[in-house]
């Protein structure tokens, strides 16, 4: 265990400060890359340029790429967001490692981890998926599953991946879905009296956002304040002030009976492969929109755990995955003033405003759509003056899908199209746009809402419509 602990202190600080050499996993093999910038705040993941000091064309790498490690050490905004106390230290990963190494400890993290992917489709709604278990036992419990056991029970590391299985189909009736709506309304309700727009999850200490904190996070922004705040219903964007243990999951407790640092980081890990499964998966929904309104994603990656946790059953609560994507060098569309001429603000943001509707169009709602997930550059396809009258001098890119819902997590019909009308994805940037460039030159960009987007708004978000999802059409 000694020899162990050694291993775990071999990382004492953040590796990933320029001039810095890792080690990424790629397609099974090790492959060395130098970090020559970073791109800070770091939020759910680590964001950097890298250069590979090996050839990487047969994936199409050429030059700098971009890495998005997921890494719950040195993601700052993660740690912040779920409230974990003080930051990130070699005592900290070999607690979690001794508690990893015990029954209890596994016991704990997967009970844990399938909790929180039960009460996830919860809050967002999303059809249930069949989790299998990550244990000693894979091997037969996967031979059973093939004879026709029960193995919907089980836990692992993909345990967010959503393969339905016919009993979940069934159990997602009109009827039954019709009992639910009603039942959780009633439980919201009562809450609601209670605990005002608060809504505790039974796992942790999280405060979920609601439609109305949405809609006054977005009149702020238009207001001026906090403008770069994020757009849209995420459970871990604001937090409340009250400090419980795993309910179901039996976890470890401190002398005061207070959620400790070992829970503190299985919770990290859980939500942060959340962030990346959502990222990757994005990508992969729009792969023909790559290289053309998004990045790129040359290949998915990861940085293994020290060696004393490779092989182990717990391995995956001490890697990082992470993606490899086309560097894009530009400037963040809130600072379009100081690069484009007036002229080019009304084609810009319309440009940023169709992205966002490709996007939906291919199924993806980005939660988190906000004026700053938009990369403004000099169209490289088009060699004219800055000042010409071409409508086609800047190229827009959309980034970061970390908070993303998809179709196929939905029922057909109304119920997707009442998520896209409470996201207003469309609205978070133009109405915010409109506002700031209006600040600077009255009437230099006017915001009109797509027809699609004023049907939605005319559907679901007039003063007379319901606040209640309407009931997904079947057929």
């Amino acid at each position: 265990m000694e020899e162990d602990a050694k291993m775990i202190d071999e990382v004492i600080e953040c590796p990933y400060v320029v001039g810095n050499k890792i080690t990424l996993q790629i397609e099974g093999r090790p492959v060395q890359a130098t970090i020559v910038k970073t791109f800070k705040p770091w939020t759910q993941s680590c964001a950097m340029a890298l250069s590979f000091d090996s050839d990487l064309s047969s994936l199409g790498i050429k030059g700098n790429v971009v890495l998005k490690i997921y890494d719950r050490r040195f993601s700052t905004g993660l740690r912040s967001v779920y409230k974990i106390a003080g930051p990130w230290t070699p005592e900290i990963e070999r607690d979690l490692y001794e508690f990893l190494c015990s029954d209890e400890g596994m016991e704990f993290a997967i009970e844990y981890e399938k909790a929180c992917i039960k009460q996830r489709e919860e809050d967002y709604c999303f059809m249930p998926t069949t989790i299998e278990e990550d244990t000693e036992k894979q091997d037969q419990q996967d031979t059973c599953e093939q004879e026709g056991a029960n193995g919907n029970d089980n836990v692992s590391s993909k345990g967010t991946q959503h393969n339905l299985s016919i009993i979940s189909n069934k159990l997602l009736s009109p009827f039954f879905y019709a009992y639910k709506i009603a039942s959780r309304g009633l439980f919201c309700a009562i809450r609601l009296f209670l605990t005002g727009v608060t809504a505790l999850v039974p796992w942790g200490r999280h405060k979920l956002i609601d439609i109305e904190t949405q809609d006054i996070s977005r009149n702020n922004d238009a207001n001026g304040e906090n403008s770069t705040q994020n757009h849209g219903t995420t459970g871990g964007q604001q937090i409340n002030n009250l400090d419980a243990a795993v309910d179901d999951a039996g976890g470890p407790e401190d002398e005061e009976g207070e959620w400790d640092h070992r829970c503190e980081e299985i919770d990290a890990y859980v939500h942060k492969q959340f962030y990346y499964e959502s990222e990757t998966e994005a990508y992969e929904t729009m792969k023909d929109l790559q290289g053309i309104c998004i990045p790129r994603m040359f290949a998915r990656t990861k940085i293994l755990g020290p060696k004393c946790t490779q092989g182990q059953r717990f391995s995956r609560y001490f890697e990082h995955p992470g993606i490899l994507m086309e560097y894009i060098e530009g400037i963040p569309l809130p600072d379009l003033p100081k690069e484009a001429p007036k002229k080019a603000w009304q084609p810009v943001v319309d440009q940023a405003i169709e992205i966002v509707n490709e996007t939906m169009r291919h199924g993806v709602l980005n939660d988190d759509t906000n004026v700053r997930c938009f990369i403004v550059q000099a169209d490289p396809a088009n060699d004219s003056d800055p000042d010409s009258d071409s409508e086609y001098n800047f190229k827009l890119t959309m980034i970061d899908f970390g908070h993303t819902r998809f179709r196929r997590q939905y029922l057909p019909g109304e119920d997707w199209r009442w998520w896209e009308a409470q996201n207003d994805a469309e609205g978070a940037i133009g109405s915010i746009m409109h506002w700031r460039l209006g600040e600077i030159c009255e009437g230099a960009y006017i915001y009109e809402r797509t027809p699609y987007c004023e049907a939605l708004q005319h559907d679901y978000m007039r003063e007379e419509c319901s606040l209640e999802r309407p009931t997904p059409r079947t057929e």
